[in-house]
């Protein structure tokens, strides 16, 4: 018989067993609940989960590897990285692989690191986001402003400063040819054709200003501020930021293995290009010390600032697209390209294409780079596929014409705006993932999309536009026409010694030669600006100063031409003739002024 107090001990260990029991059920009963919370945390910003990331990526390599160079890639979250990989080549035709240890172009991603900069002194209290730049530049430095409107590190920022595009010396295949940031600056600056606030126009020359104040309030260099305050404290050794790449030497010669192609997978040749203008894009580095950035830029406890609400500030919307409440960029960052909380910046140079994204909310984020020129497959589509779409949810369309902006819309390079002029109809924009936003004000009438403005062009614009080239085509075939007349002339002259056949008439033949010579001009710019080697910007202005003796010299000889048709005896067939060739010589002058192609002061 056992004893009470082993009976007892007995019935504690069964309850204790069944009180076990009854919590294990309990835990199996709401098991599923926790599941489900775990798959929801462990979703991507496009809904796909973790375990699909690296699945979804090799797919995409998979599917476009036929026209593909080479790619790195990594997704990480708050907790680390969730996969990182290399695939391809950094040079095909030598077989050499691209590795972890490869070094690309951020291109203008190399942008983000001003705008780090300067929420870095502005949490110091060195620097005012809307103060007028000016009290930070030296004195008379900004020389082509047409507002009195004050431009703001926050409008650089935006990229709303109002700048017109600039396309000489930015980058140079000639080490030799690199000068310092502060005079580059100071000699090549771009018309302002808007407000300050008024228009997104994106800006490289308007970015390597914001690093220029930089350098202004912080005593030193842009590279030099950047390698203290940024790559130095994430440990970022592989990475290398001057426009020769002599910052870090080691990735200087690691750059020299890479070889740029293009989207379709061939070679582009020797296509590498120094940036004179290097805070705007000549960042480089490899796929660690990418990510390294990218994981800091997502994160709220960074080592980027001393504060936890310089970093809330940072990511706080600062422009949205048109007048809607969709946004369009938070301090330099651009917003709306993917997934409705992902912010992020994409980069080109002449051999790559990169991609840096985060989720402000979750801290996911995903960094791409390539070695082919404009690439999308990777650096755009794929994206989507981790960091998600945005929701567009206004689809303002246009019936007519727009123009993308940054374009040149004051100066001899105004006639390049043509080449931006696009025919665009509410169809195209109503099934597009984008957001476009009609806006039209007393000052402008524009399409905002994310990251980017569209010029509305009127109907009386584009005939304005177009009239002018219209009439400078027609005076071209008259001169060309008449040179050849004149010549089968004098061939004849020759060959019969016949004196008396119609003279050649000297004042037409220099009023089409004028003309010819007017279009010759033109098609000597157009070729410069698609050759590597571009002119140097003096070349340009004597381009434009001899548009102004060309439009002097027209100018004397349609007057000459007139005097001749009311004061001289000709027959009629004559005098027609010389109304024309006066007609025609006045459409080249009415063109030199329209795009004011003389003014050789706003180069």
């Amino acid at each position: 018989m056992k004893s009470k107090s082993r009976q007892y001990a007995h019935a504690g260990i069964y309850t204790r067993l069944l009180i076990c029991i009854l919590t294990v059920s309990m835990l199996m009963s709401v098991f599923p609940f926790f599941v489900s919370g775990a798959e929801t945390q462990e979703k991507m910003p496009s809904g796909i989960s973790r375990s699909e990331v690296e699945s979804t990526i090799k797919s995409c390599w998979d599917e476009h590897e036929g026209t593909a160079a080479g790619m790195a890639v990594s997704v990480f979250d708050k907790n680390g990285i969730i996969y990182t990989d290399t695939f391809g080549y950094a040079d095909k035709e030598k077989n050499i692989p691209l590795e972890e240890d490869s070094v690309l172009d951020w291109g203008s991603v190399t942008k983000t690191l001003i705008w780090v900069s300067a929420m870095q002194l502005k949490e110091q209290g060195k620097l005012d986001l809307n103060r007028d730049i000016r009290d930070y530049l030296p004195e008379g430095f900004l020389t082509h402003l047409s507002f009195d409107t004050p431009i703001t590190m926050l409008h650089l920022m935006n990229h709303t400063a109002g700048f017109d595009q600039i396309l000489y010396e930015m980058e140079t295949p000639d080490k030799d040819e690199i000068i310092s940031l502060g005079d580059y600056l100071k000699k090549y600056q771009p018309t302002q054709s808007f407000e300050p606030g008024t228009t997104v126009a994106y800006s490289n020359w308007g970015a390597a200003l914001a690093g220029y104040i930089i350098e202004c309030i912080s005593g030193e260099p842009f590279s030099d501020y950047v390698h203290k305050n940024i790559f130095e404290p994430l440990g970022m050794n592989n990475t290398a930021l001057k426009a020769d790449l002599s910052d870090n030497p080691q990735v200087a010669e690691k750059r020299r293995e890479l070889q740029g192609y293009t989207r379709e997978g061939y070679s582009a040749g020797d296509c590498y290009r120094y940036i004179i203008l290097y805070p705007a894009g000549m960042c480089t580095s490899d796929i660690n010390d990418f990510t390294t950035y990218a994981r800091a830029l997502a994160a709220p406890e960074t080592k980027l600032f001393k504060n936890k609400e310089t970093y809330q500030e940072m990511i706080t919307t600062t422009t949205y697209i048109g007048d809607s409440d969709i946004p369009s960029n938070c301090h330099g960052f651009w917003r709306s390209m993917f997934g409705d909380n992902v912010a992020g910046h994409s980069g080109n140079t002449s051999s790559c294409t990169s991609e840096l994204d985060f989720d402000i909310t979750t801290g996911t984020g995903m960094v791409v780079m390539t070695n082919q020129i404009g690439e999308s497959q990777f650096c755009s589509g794929m994206v989507k596929s981790i960091m998600g779409e945005p929701s567009a949810d206004r689809h303002d369309g246009v019936n007519g014409n727009i123009i993308s902006l940054p374009a040149i819309m004051t100066g001899p390079f105004k006639f390049m705006s043509v080449v931006s002029v696009a025919e665009v109809t509410e169809e195209m924009f109503a099934e597009s993932d984008y957001a476009y936003v009609r806006q039209t004000t007393d000052k402008v009438d524009k399409l905002s999309t994310a990251g980017m403005d569209f010029l509305v062009v009127s109907d009386g614009d584009m005939a304005a536009m177009y009239i002018p080239i219209a009439l400078w085509s027609a005076a071209l075939i008259f001169a060309l026409i008449g040179l050849a007349v004149k010549l089968i002339r004098l061939i004849v002259r020759k060959i019969k010694k016949n004196d008396n056949i119609i003279p050649l008439g000297k004042w037409s033949t220099v009023s089409s030669l004028l003309i010819v010579f007017s279009i010759l001009l033109l098609y000597i710019c157009v070729q410069s600006f698609s050759d590597t080697a571009m002119w140097s910007i003096d070349a340009y202005r004597i381009w434009s100063v001899c548009y102004l003796v060309l439009a002097l010299g027209a100018a004397v000889a349609a007057v000459i031409g007139c005097i001749r048709i009311f004061k001289e005896s000709m027959t009629v067939k004559r005098r027609i003739y010389n109304c024309v060739a006066v007609l025609m010589t006045a459409a080249v002058i009415y063109n030199i002024v329209y795009w004011q192609l003389y003014a050789f002061w706003l180069v």
